[in-house]
């Protein structure tokens, strides 16, 4: 299945109006029932204002900008009057401490969760989130030396991630 959306762009979602997300992701649907066979495309997103994440189907988007214009788009974008999040929504400030905290206690099996959840899945999870945030600093540390908007584009999807990991 193809889809005219890319990675970083930003759209707008049919029922949240006046609103702006990033694609972060996609999955290929195939779903067969007793009626039939369908396939459709599903959408990861988030607001790329208060980071409030959503999935969509692709009919519900509309282009609004191409991922190697979005910094720009976002500088003159006016943020006044924008609605608050629908749902739950994690808010998010630049210091990215929250994440390398919580990697810290999964590393040291001291995250509170379910008391039935093995030691080998706590270890799995903060090995994948301390990739994670190796994987952003690298990110970060090439858009800095070469100021290449591909790459921050890159680490802004690998933040969305360590979001999502650290509320689970």
């Amino acid at each position: 299945m193809k889809t005219e959306f890319a990675f970083g762009d930003i759209v707008s979602v049919a029922g949240y109006e006046n609103r702006i997300f990033y694609v972060d992701a996609w999955r290929e649907v195939k779903e067969t029932d007793e009626w039939g066979v369908s396939e459709y495309i599903e959408f990861e997103l988030t607001d790329a204002i208060n980071g409030e994440f959503l999935d969509a189907f692709e009919t519900d988007l509309r282009l609004v900008c191409r991922k190697q214009f979005v910094e720009d788009y976002l500088l003159e974008y006016d943020e006044t009057d924008y609605p608050e999040p629908s749902g739950a929504a994690f808010h998010f400030t630049d210091d990215y401490s929250f994440v390398i905290g919580y990697a810290k206690k999964e590393a040291a099996g001291m995250a509170k969760g379910p008391k039935e959840t093995p030691k080998k899945e706590q270890a799995a999870g903060a090995k994948q989130i301390n990739g994670l945030l190796d994987e952003y600093n690298d990110y970060m540390r090439l858009h800095e030396a070469f100021g290449d908007a591909e790459y921050k584009t890159k680490a802004d999807a690998v933040m969305t991630k360590l979001r999502r990991e650290a509320s689970e």
